[in-house]
């Protein structure tokens, strides 16, 4: 085996700058802040924390204001003298007034101010004082336009209530007229039915009578029976009994009669059936008629 050569340990060649610090080092070093962009940084912490602080404040005041969580009973009297809860108090006490007390409020401060620049010989008073003159006579011209349309509005309520009474007056009236026809109706109607059952009674008797004559007529002879009917003057009972009859046997008796009364019968038939008047008047209703009746009036009523 060949024999190895030895190689002589050579030192490595340090390069140019050595000495000098890591790129690293040297941009932590550029990094650091000077002392004024952290004096600003520290003024803008301390700005935003005071805005945050004041906002804090302001929205706690305005939920007292809306009631939506009073706090302004709990803050101590001795602070209530003081900036800036002096200030709140008034402004809280003077938008819970009335709106007619409030504008005498405003209109009272406006005038002590007026007062303070008389006595302090402000420069603007004449037109300070005619702008306070214009406001108080454009809030008289309000007040009256304000009350003038709510007269108005009274009136046209007023003038429709009338007319809805009128109404309901006419209505009432028209209703009792109403009430009183629908009863004549009733009774009309309970009268017809007291006339046409009255018939019906009258017609079922007679025609009941009329079948023991109808029988012994349909025992005799035509000629006979002619001979009867020519000297009975009604004729509209000849022609009941004959219609009882067979035909045949009353087709007969009409040829042996005189021509001129078995013409007449003959004519009856060609006549509407009536029934016949109504007997004497009854004090009664039949019960299904009154209930209907009742029934009726009780729904008008």
């Amino acid at each position: 085996m060949p024999e190895k050569k030895e190689v002589p340990a050579v030192e490595p060649v340090l390069a140019q700058g050595a000495n000098k610090p890591a790129p690293e080092e040297q941009e932590q070093e550029e990094s650091q802040p000077s002392r004024i962009y952290l004096a600003l940084s520290r003024l803008m912490f301390l700005f935003l924390l005071g805005s945050l602080g004041v906002a804090i404040f302001l929205s706690i005041l305005t939920v007292d204001f809306l009631n939506l969580y009073s706090i302004r009973h709990r803050i101590p009297e001795n602070w209530r003298k003081t900036w800036p809860f002096e200030q709140y108090f008034d402004f809280v006490q003077l938008h819970q007034l009335p709106e007619e007390e409030r504008y005498q409020q405003l209109m009272l401060q406006e005038q002590e101010r007026f007062n303070r620049l008389i006595t302090e010989g402000s420069r603007d008073l004449e037109t300070r004082a005619k702008s306070l003159e214009d406001s108080y006579r454009g809030l008289i011209r309000t007040q009256k336009e304000q009350y003038g349309r709510e007269m108005e509005e009274l009136r046209k309520q007023k003038e429709a209530l009338l007319l809805e009474q009128k109404k309901l007056t006419e209505d009432r009236a028209d209703l009792e007229k109403r009430k009183v026809s629908v009863d004549d109706l009733s009774n009309r109607l309970a009268s017809e039915t007291l006339n046409l059952e009255s018939s019906l009674i009258r017609f079922m008797e007679q025609d009941n009578r009329l079948d023991q004559v109808r029988g012994i007529a349909a025992q005799m002879e035509p000629k006979a029976l002619s001979t009867i009917f020519d000297e009975v003057p009604d004729d509209k009972l000849i022609y009941d009994i004959l219609s009882g009859l067979h035909p045949q046997h009353s087709g007969k008796v009409l040829g042996l009669m005189d021509p001129e009364k078995a013409g007449k019968i003959m004519k009856i038939g060609n006549q509407p059936l009536l029934l016949p008047e109504p007997g004497p008047s009854r004090t009664y209703v039949p019960p299904s008629l009154q209930n209907l009746i009742d029934e009726t009036q009780a729904n008008l009523r």
